[in-house]
């Protein structure tokens, strides 16, 4: 897989993802692998968004639920700065194979920069590019890359494809390199580029550069120039290049160079990238994950192999042992040799590696085994000796012999457990995210009687819900306490009296109440033609404020207390928080909560720990709740667990 980025497509990526991140906030940050980070993004208004940044290969949006890794190193320094940082725009230093997001927090002005060529990193600075953090450490000539240095760009190499003209290609004429390795070397662009430049300029890419005419240099231009455009082109079709019906390219165009090949069409070209990039993780998992069963049956074949020339090193000295025995046997019986001393002049014969004697001894070497016996030995014990001696090699090889059946059965249990392994992943699919419903983005939950309550965050989605989807047939709810959330119960009747108490229960609870600690709480309710979006004179309404007039319907001593629950969608689960009684009646299992000191990040353990436990047969669906997604149904601070139970909804 060719999956490294050119700066074409960077250039084009980071122009999609200015259109579609700018004004997101990011919620969280995971470590995918040893390269990769994801950036959980959070909008009040858009959908949810997932950030993949790779070092080395390029960035893109995701829809796939990709496993997580424990979040140490780069992740972890970032989740400590950027968690809540807003993206205020992304940029491309041009021509390089870098992309860089200018973030904004409470704390400042930041820059996460990736680069994609070589090994990669993955890079954060300040607003002066101070470094504060790096995925590697780098020391090179050119520059540096560490803790506290200023961030600098690598020397730029080649020619700038951004500002070509025709000087710039004269001395491809007098070079005796292939145009196709002349044009790599210096336009700095990716192999499969070069090749569909010269076939759109009607090139031979094997073409020495001498052989070429200025006619020649001068389709090469133009072709790379429309090169850089078509991926902006309106007519731009995305594809997804297959082999074996797997991913293994994308391009942000139709590539002539590709034609005849078998690929898909995409309708934007960060979603073929997606498509590609995650089978490539996908593979690069399970060829880790089935490291350890190859190296075992590598092991195995090695060993088998090194039994299998001990066994014929063994037989064969077995063998030529009993052929010397027998020979020495038939000699001394036709002669009527008696003692070895008198066959000395015989032995030459023999497949001997040496014989000498050393006063009355005498010393045989065959096939590496050592024999010492007295000159007055009777010829026909040396050859019962050797005979015994074949026969203890003959047992040695078959208990080598039973050692290898066992190894054989081994690497085969393993081979087949490997087969099974590889058509697991061969055909496991990544699961694709849930696409959130609209009101996910608020806080929200079901009443008793089945209606939706949404409710603000923040003074963001505050104004919004209020502006965007507040209507005539709702009822508006606020708690009596500064600070407090709106919260909108949609197409409610005055008769629905639980719904109605449920919802201001939900309006208290998600108060300033919660944090300061309130054992109850006052709440209202008051009609859509009610609430003014403007102040009156002489008065002002900060962000996420408005103003009621007439009368305000009053629910005394509210309980201050949510419940966490696991609601089953139509396509999938989500997390519910409000109050119990609402989310016992619509969720498969849940917890209550009363305010406590403990952080947000620890409650939402605490929860997710709870509900797996109770799960049993569905704790694998339960497993895979997402922590920040229980984070955000949680009050403003944390909660103390009082009771878990099973709601009354059924998958």
């Amino acid at each position: 897989m060719d999956l490294e980025l050119s700066s074409i497509e960077i250039k084009h990526i980071v122009r999609k993802l200015n259109e579609s991140l700018t004004g997101y906030y990011i919620s969280n940050v995971y470590q995918i692998d040893k390269n990769t980070i994801l950036l959980k993004l959070h909008h009040s208004e858009k959908p949810e968004k997932s950030l993949v940044i790779s070092a080395g290969k390029g960035l893109w949006l995701t829809r796939y639920m990709i496993e997580r890794e424990e979040s140490l190193g780069i992740a972890a320094s970032l989740r400590k700065r950027i968690v809540r940082a807003k993206i205020i725009g992304i940029e491309q230093p041009e021509g390089e194979r870098i992309a860089i997001l200018n973030l904004s927090s409470s704390e400042g002005f930041f820059k996460l920069i990736g680069e994609f060529f070589g090994e990669g990193n993955i890079i954060l600075t300040d607003k002066d590019d101070i470094i504060i953090s790096a995925l590697r450490k780098l020391k090179v000539r050119h520059r540096e890359v560490l803790p506290r240095m200023r961030y600098s760009l690598p020397p730029y190499k080649g020619l700038n494809i951004n500002s070509l003209n025709l000087d710039d290609f004269l001395p491809l004429l007098n070079s005796k390199l292939e145009a196709s390795r002349w044009l790599g070397r210096n336009l700095s662009l990716s192999k499969k580029y070069v090749e569909e430049i010269l076939a759109r300029a009607e090139i031979d890419p094997k073409a020495i550069g001498m052989s070429l005419k200025k006619e020649d240099v001068q389709k090469i231009l133009i072709k790379v120039k429309e090169v850089i455009g078509l991926p902006e082109a309106e007519d731009a079709k995305p594809i997804l290049l297959l082999e074996n019906g797997h991913p293994v390219d994308a391009a942000p165009f139709e590539f002539l160079s590709y034609r005849g090949k078998d690929f898909k069409v995409f309708s934007s070209y960060l979603e073929a990238l997606d498509e590609l990039f995650n089978e490539e993780m996908k593979t690069s998992k399970y060829e880790i994950n089935l490291k350890p069963l190859r190296q075992k049956i590598e092991e195995i074949e090695f060993a088998l192999q090194e039994q299998r020339k001990l066994k014929e090193s063994i037989l064969i000295k077995a063998e030529t042992l009993r052929n010397i025995a027998q020979k020495i046997s038939s000699v001394a019986v036709s002669q009527g040799i008696q003692n070895l001393e008198a066959m000395m002049n015989r032995f030459s014969d023999l497949e001997l590696d040496d014989m000498k004697m050393v006063g009355n001894t005498l010393f045989v070497s065959i096939k590496g085994l050592k024999f010492e016996v007295d000159k007055k030995f009777s010829v026909m014990a040396f050859a019962s000796q050797l005979y015994d001696e074949a026969k203890s090699l003959e047992k040695k090889s078959r208990a080598i012999e039973s050692a290898e059946e066992s190894l054989v059965a081994e690497k085969d249990a393993l081979t087949k457990k490997l087969e099974e392994h590889e058509t697991i992943a061969r055909f496991e699919e990544t699961k694709v995210k849930r696409e959130k419903a609209w009101f996910e983005r608020y806080r929200w939950f079901i009443t008793s009687d089945g209606l939706l309550a949404i409710g603000g965050r923040d003074s963001t989605s505050n104004s919004a819900i209020i502006r965007k989807h507040m209507r005539d047939n709702d009822i508006v709810f606020h708690a009596d306490i500064p600070g407090s959330p709106f919260f909108i119960l949609k197409d409610a009747g005055l008769k629905m009296e639980q719904s109605i108490n449920e919802t201001a229960q939900a309006v208290a609870s998600y108060s300033r109440a919660w944090k300061e600690g309130f054992a109850s709480m006052d709440a209202y309710w008051v009609e859509p033609k009610q609430v003014k979006a403007q102040a009156l004179s002489g008065m002002y309404l900060p962000k996420g404020s408005f103003l009621i007039e007439g009368k305000k319907n009053y629910i005394k001593d509210l309980e201050i207390k949510i419940a966490i629950g696991v609601h089953q969608m139509e396509d999938g689960i989500a997390v519910m928080g409000g109050p119990p009684s609402a989310v016992k009646k619509n969720t498969l299992a849940y917890v209550v909560l009363e305010p406590d000191k403990d952080t947000i990040g620890e409650t939402a353990k605490k929860v997710k720990a709870n509900l797996v436990k109770m799960a049993r047969e569905k704790s694998k669906l339960f497993k895979a709740i997402n922590l920040d997604d229980i984070a955000r149904a949680l009050p403003p601070s944390g909660g103390n667990i009082v009771s878990v139970g099973f709601g009354e909804q059924s998958i």
